[in-house]
């Protein structure tokens, strides 16, 4: 005997996943979800075996945030009456996170303590409450703003350097390139402050506030970051980021960071360089700085794994061949 059909209102367009009760309010018992037509996405939530669940690579994400389909991590969070937040919510929002901190099978989310820790396999629960102003909707999802989830990277990591919190807080702040322009910033550092602010005490909160003297717009990857923090550790004035031979001028050549006083400019030039289109950018770019008259040091992903010693000391041999000397800035 055949299982009675499932309605088109539960199905991948109307209702992607689907509960006991969904089954009862359309007149079928609950013993139709035993048959194979059906698979359970989490305790009380199932969905169509045949559906072709949304995938993560058509939002956007080369690399999949959680391990589960945009709709079913959905289905999972309201299941557990949460909100993702964590090492989830990082993904989601895209923020570098410290390799330790990498996807663990489990949807992490944040429950009011009353509520307890989840029993469900595929959460991993943190006990506290979120406020609605630090919720939004991501694919769906409700899962912690962009600054409260960067709050909650600095409570994830032991007592050291704050740099992984300052690289994530560039990355909030920054505007993403894109070939066609670079996008709004997600999030600005007065934002940052103010959800420390009303965040009260918390483990890390010393790290956050820490890190957010340090956060700037400008970085477009941590390596950057690291590079401007290694310069500063090391004594030297702050570089400018983002900086162009002739502000304002379309096509000027432009720097990851640098010293307008010196003529001095760094390019991170990290793994996408290699390719053959890159290089012929580089090259102008390399040349326009040149007939300017200005230094170049160019860093690689060696001098990152090496803590940029080899950057730092190039920079400050610059500096003394100057003897003191600066050039007018304009």
């Amino acid at each position: 005997m055949h299982p009675r059909a499932l309605p088109a209102t539960l199905g991948p367009t109307a209702a992607p996943t689907f509960t006991r009760a969904d089954l009862r309010a359309h007149g079928l018992p609950e013993d139709r979800l035993r048959a194979g037509d059906i698979r359970r996405v989490t305790h009380g939530v199932h969905r169509r075996t045949a559906d072709a669940p949304l995938t993560w690579d058509a939002l956007g994400y080369p690399v999949p945030p959680a391990p589960f389909a945009p709709e079913e991590v959905a289905a999972v969070v309201q299941a557990a009456r949460g909100v993702a937040s964590h090492v989830t919510a990082l993904l989601l929002h895209g923020l570098p996170l410290p390799p330790f901190l990498t996807e663990d099978g489990t949807v992490h989310l944040s429950r009011p303590h009353r509520r307890g820790a989840s029993l469900r396999p595929e959460v991993t629960s943190h006990a506290r409450s979120v406020p609605g102003q630090d919720v939004v909707r991501l694919h769906g999802i409700p899962v912690t703003s962009i600054e409260r989830t960067w709050a909650d990277l600095a409570a994830m990591l032991p007592r050291g350097p704050v740099d992984p919190v300052v690289a994530a807080g560039d990355a909030a702040v920054t505007p993403l390139w894109t070939p066609e322009g670079r996008l709004p910033p997600r999030t600005t550092i007065p934002r940052l402050r103010a959800c420390l602010e009303r965040s009260g005490r918390f483990s890390g909160i010393r790290m956050a506030r820490a890190a957010l003297e340090l956060v700037r717009v400008g970085a477009d990857s941590p390596p950057e970051t690291a590079l401007r923090l290694a310069l500063i550790d090391a004594g030297l004035p702050e570089p400018e980021l983002q900086l162009m031979l002739h502000p304002g001028r379309r096509g000027s050549p432009d720097a990851d960071l640098g010293y307008r006083q010196w003529r001095l400019v760094l390019h991170y030039d990290g793994a996408h360089h290699r390719s053959l289109e890159q290089q012929a950018r580089d090259r102008r770019r390399n040349e326009g700085w040149e007939r300017a008259g200005w230094a170049q040091i160019v860093v690689t992903e060696d001098d990152a794994r090496d803590g940029f010693g080899r950057v730092v000391a190039e920079v400050v041999a610059h500096r003394e061949r100057l003897g003191g000397r600066v050039f007018a800035v304009r």
